[in-house]
């Protein structure tokens, strides 16, 4: 006995339905925001090196045995106080010399002066011969010249005396010192026993290029300010460990004239409260605001790394995801970071759940920040 032939609209639901029925794929949920119209400060960045405002080597300025040494290496010192002694007596003996020269000579001129006065009275009496008066008046000036050149030695011992006592010119920090006690320090060569170096205020000392001195020097012109403190140019400085720009400085000097070998000019910021962890000689990263100005952004989580460069996704036409490579700028309040180039102001950028999209995938938003 023959069987039916079903018709394939009937048949086909009947052989498919022994089978599981095929999930469709759900569009990937994602959370989007618009970018933001914020604030953005245009920097000037430069490099340099921290520097202190007053380091001057200690230097022995007469020759002798160095007798003692009254700090500590590293220790601070306040301005005035002897840091080195050099030995004194023979300095004592010297000036003591020179006491007895200038009582010498000042001995020598009362004595002159007391004949001239004597010849004078014979003059005028026309007792002595204009010979003996003008011997006389000669006399007496040589003697005032003996006593003007004995002021002059005393003066001299009594400096070379003090220059065994190697005072600190300002306050500051020692370094390590070069020379034991009783080395013998020769003046002749100028060698340094130690070196002294005021730790604050600091400098930041970086250089710009001609166009980079023309901006500030614009910057200057529009808020009126000079660097002789009306107004002050302020200056951010970091550290190569820092993320960001915690030292504040002020610009106090620009350098007249390119570098011809460089074609930068030198700059210099003084850093008035440097705290304890800059010191000179300390690699500084820069940055002078010049301008704020109204900028796109988006959070700064939104925007990754790929073969393009920087890029962010968004959705476009019809719900799909799309890639887009762009410019960044500046970090902004509130984790932001401005776009320069490569979004529109409505644009969607997708902030989470991008991670797993690819582009030209459907996404469903299910909130916009």
């Amino acid at each position: 006995m023959s069987r039916p032939i079903l018709p394939l609209p009937v048949l086909l639901p009947a052989l498919l339905a022994g089978f599981p029925a095929v999930a469709q794929p759900l569009d990937s949920k994602v959370v989007v925001a618009v970018p933001a119209q914020m604030p953005a400060t245009r920097y000037l960045y430069s490099t340099g090196t921290l520097k202190a405002v007053n380091q001057v080597d200690l230097v022995a300025r007469v020759s002798g045995t160095l007798d003692a040494i009254r700090f500590e290496d590293g220790a601070r010192v306040a301005r005035g106080e002897v840091v080195f002694v050099i030995e004194q007596e023979p300095y004592r003996i010297s000036l003591a010399s020179a006491q007895a020269d200038l009582a010498q000579a000042q001995a020598n001129l009362r004595q002159a002066a007391a004949n001239l006065q004597r010849q004078q009275t014979l003059s005028l009496k026309q007792i002595v011969a204009d010979s003996s008066l003008e011997s006389a008046v000669a006399q007496n000036e040589v003697s005032r010249a003996q006593v003007a050149s004995a002021e002059a030695r005393l003066r001299t011992a009594q400096l070379n005396l003090s220059y065994t006592e190697v005072r600190a010119p300002f306050d500051g920090i020692l370094s390590a010192r070069t020379l034991d006690p009783g080395a013998y320090v020769n003046a002749a060569s100028a060698p340094k026993l130690a070196t002294l170096v005021q730790p604050s205020p600091l400098r930041a000392v970086f250089s710009a290029n001609e166009r980079q001195v023309i901006e500030i020097r614009k910057v200057m012109a529009e808020r009126k300010v000079t660097l002789d403190g009306r107004g002050p140019i302020p200056v951010e400085i970091g550290l190569q460990t820092d993320t960001d720009y915690p030292y504040a400085g002020t610009l106090d000097y620009i350098a007249p004239e390119v570098d011809a070998a460089s074609g930068t000019m030198t700059l210099r910021a003084k850093v008035a409260d440097p705290g304890p962890l800059l010191s000179p000689g300390m690699f500084a990263r820069v940055r002078i605001p010049l301008a704020t100005v109204k900028a796109l952004a988006v959070p700064d989580a939104a925007i990754g790394t790929s073969q393009l460069g920087r890029t962010v996704m968004v959705v476009g036409a019809g719900d799909r995801a799309e890639i887009r490579k762009v410019a960044i700028g500046e970090k902004l309040a509130g984790g932001s970071r401005e776009i320069l180039d490569g979004l529109g102001a409505g644009d969607r950028v997708i902030v989470e759940g991008g991670a797993s999209v690819r582009p030209g995938e459907p996404v469903s938003i299910v909130d916009h920040l």
